[in-house]
């Protein structure tokens, strides 16, 4: 993984004041979301001063909203679906959207970066929802804010950056980051990841914004969660460029795009499927936040002609494609081949024999633009002058180090059969040689022996998807079966399993670091009344509206889960009795205050809670929520609808 940038360098840019920032409500949020008890409530005020804000952070929860589920419609269901971490980077990437629309630097286009960011933010956030790396609301905010080290230099240097843009688009064999090492001491990247730091960003997604653009020196882990990101990234980058290229473009971009959502184990239909609504969203999102958006790419189109080019290369070799008469290879395909020579006669009769044999060939006549080429034609066989200046061995292990120099098929060019030449050349990575003068009968066999190298490396590929594909989908199975049974199915909060679970970690990590660990007991009063009265429809519905007024009601860290009819449990790591009573407080306040609407009758409800603090003497969780129990039955006791303690009563007695 590259280096992260030195960070006294970092601080000295911070000093200056150049660096972009959050302003207005965006700073009060993040504040205000790293305060300990801050409830859902209290942010939601904070929230609705900015009618802008409201807007984009309810159309983001709606992007996570089941279809066969409500729309959110109100900014409390907005922070329920989201939680506190994503609204927080939320709230950073929507003020410096809209206070860093334009700016100093000529060559930077601020609109297609804000357009850009936006198909990372929305591709991110569609393609985590299948792969399951992070969280999607998270996935969304990185997206957006993946390439802010771009936005940060263009307004650190505006006239240094405008012009390195410029040069790189001049000098497309140069690449950006390189440009921006040599003149800032530091990339885009390093310095993007350093402000999501500083923001208060988790590690495990400010490591792959340092790497994603340079996905070759990543190191993580194999099936690790920032592999994963790091693949989406590309990926969600890919996206980007190809519905912001030109027309034309398009159709030279999809291949790569594909094999990329292949590794990711995303059928091509659904990745399609993914695609056509990523650029729906594009849309909608363009025209909520009043940035630029192009014409969506006809994916289907782009995707069923790449498939009929792949059907054509990949043909078996059992005489079932028409082979042209006279080939050398009786193969009728269009795999694409680049030659790489500086002699143009030389490649002229090349370009003759492949043609023959049903090749579809491309040429370089300069070495140093070879690689620069290979990108861009994405062949399968490469023949290389082993004699030209800067070709040889230095390419060839320069093509051997990318991702898609690995799986090339590479024949050199020698002069002469000389022992030392050949050693060099397979030392290198080469495949296999061929001798001038160059026979056409001998290149046949070359070619043919290439061609069925290539084909098996793509049986293996497929196979390889194939597996990938499986395993993400019994992956994402798993979770979701998990999900659902650590889920509440009526009100949609964890159930009594989850909070099983989470007490004994939660009671394990308190001892372990002598912090302090509250847990309530809630019980409902007149619950049965209700459904007595009304009928169980009703109960349903009151059932589901208090909780989720009491989950609103609470601090961030705190989890409630149902845990029977009427009864839930809330857990308040590091917390005491004392802001546990008070939490509690809080939690009766809004029950009583609040009018349940049932589309018939209104009713209201009260709660008894019980509050309990692990003491050291306490054996286990359960001797813990016994006691919080014997609070709630002291509350009930004592009349209903009020907070109780048996630890207090203890004290006081």
């Amino acid at each position: 993984m590259p280096p992260p940038i030195d960070m006294k360098r970092f601080e000295q840019l911070k000093a200056v004041g150049d660096l972009p920032s959050p302003r207005g409500v965006a700073i009060a949020i993040i504040r205000l979301t790293q305060t300990a008890d801050v409830s859902m409530a209290e942010l939601a005020r904070v929230i609705k001063s900015d009618p802008a804000f409201v807007g984009r952070l309810i159309k983001a929860a709606n992007g996570l909203v089941a279809e066969n589920r409500r729309a959110v419609v109100s900014v409390q269901e907005a922070l329920m679906v989201l939680g506190l971490p994503a609204v927080r980077t939320m709230a950073l990437g929507f003020s410096l959207l809209s206070n860093y629309r334009k700016g100093a630097c000529e060559g930077f286009d601020y609109g297609r970066f804000w357009s850009s960011s936006l198909l990372m933010a929305l591709s991110m956030q569609a393609l985590v929802q299948r792969v399951r790396v992070v969280p999607a609301d998270e996935a969304f905010s990185l997206g957006l804010l993946a390439r802010v080290g771009e936005l940060a230099l263009a307004t650190l240097y505006p006239a240094d950056f405008s012009r390195l843009l410029k040069e790189a688009a001049r000098s497309p064999q140069l690449r950006q980051l390189d440009l921006e090492q040599t003149a800032f001491a530091m990339t885009h990247c390093e310095l993007g990841a350093a402000m999501l730091a500083d923001w208060g960003v988790p590690s495990q997604l400010v490591n792959p914004v340092l790497c994603f653009e340079r996905p070759e020196q990543a190191d993580f882990a194999e099936g690790s969660r920032e592999a994963g990101l790091v693949q989406c990234l590309v990926l969600s980058r890919a996206i980007a460029q190809l519905c912001l290229a030109p027309e034309l473009e398009q159709a030279r971009l999809m291949p790569a795009m594909l094999r990329l959502s292949g590794r990711l184990g995303l059928p091509r239909g659904d990745f399609v499927s993914l695609c056509e609504r990523i650029a729906r969203e594009w849309g909608d999102w363009g025209k909520l936040l009043q940035i630029g958006t192009a014409r969506a790419p006809a994916f289907g189109a782009l995707c069923a002609a790449e498939e009929s080019e792949s059907k054509a290369v990949a043909s078996p070799e059992n005489g079932a494609t028409a082979s042209k008469e006279g080939g050398a290879t009786g193969q009728g395909d269009e795999m694409p081949v680049l030659i790489v020579a500086a002699d143009a006669s030389e490649r002229a009769r090349m370009r003759a024999l492949l043609e023959e044999s049903g090749f579809s060939v491309h040429e370089q006549a300069d070495c140093t633009q070879a690689i620069e080429s290979a990108i861009d034609v994405q062949p399968r066989l490469l023949l290389i002058d082993w004699s030209g200046e800067n070709c040889g061995a230095p390419l060839v292990r320069a093509l051997r180090t990318t991702r898609f120099g690995r799986a090339l098929h590479i024949l050199v060019l020698l002069d002469a059969d000389d022992d030392a030449l050949l050693e060099e050349a397979a030392a290198a990575g080469a495949d296999d040689f061929i001798l001038r003068p160059i026979r056409p009968a001998a290149l046949a066999v070359r070619l043919k022996a290439g061609r069925r190298t290539v084909m098996l490396q793509r049986e293996l590929e497929r196979e390889r998807e194939e597996l990938r594909h499986f395993a993400a989908e019994l992956s994402i199975s798993n979770r979701r079966l998990q999900e659902a049974a650590m889920t509440d199915a009526l009100t949609g909060i964890p159930n009594r399993r989850f909070a099983i679970d989470r007490i004994q970690m939660e009671w394990a990590a308190a001892a372990r670091h002598s912090r302090p660990l509250s847990v309530m007991i809630v019980d409902l009063d007149g619950f049965k009344e209700i459904n007595d009265a009304h009928g169980h429809d009703v109960g349903d519905i009151a059932l589901r509206q208090i909780s989720s007024t009491l989950r609103g009601a609470l601090r961030a860290q705190d989890v409630i889960c149902r845990t029977g009819g009427d009864e839930f449990l809330v857990i308040c790591p590091d917390t005491d009795l004392s802001a546990a009573l008070g939490c509690a407080e809080r939690l009766r306040d809004a029950a009583h205050g609040m009018l349940i609407e049932t589309g018939g009758p209104r009713v209201r409800l009260t709660i008894s809670v019980g509050v309990a603090m692990r003491e050291p003497s306490m054996a286990s969780a359960d001797a813990l929520i016994k006691l919080a129990d014997r609070g709630a039955f002291l509350a009930k006791e004592r009349g209903r609808n009020c907070v109780m303690s048996a630890q207090v009563v203890q004290t006081t007695a």
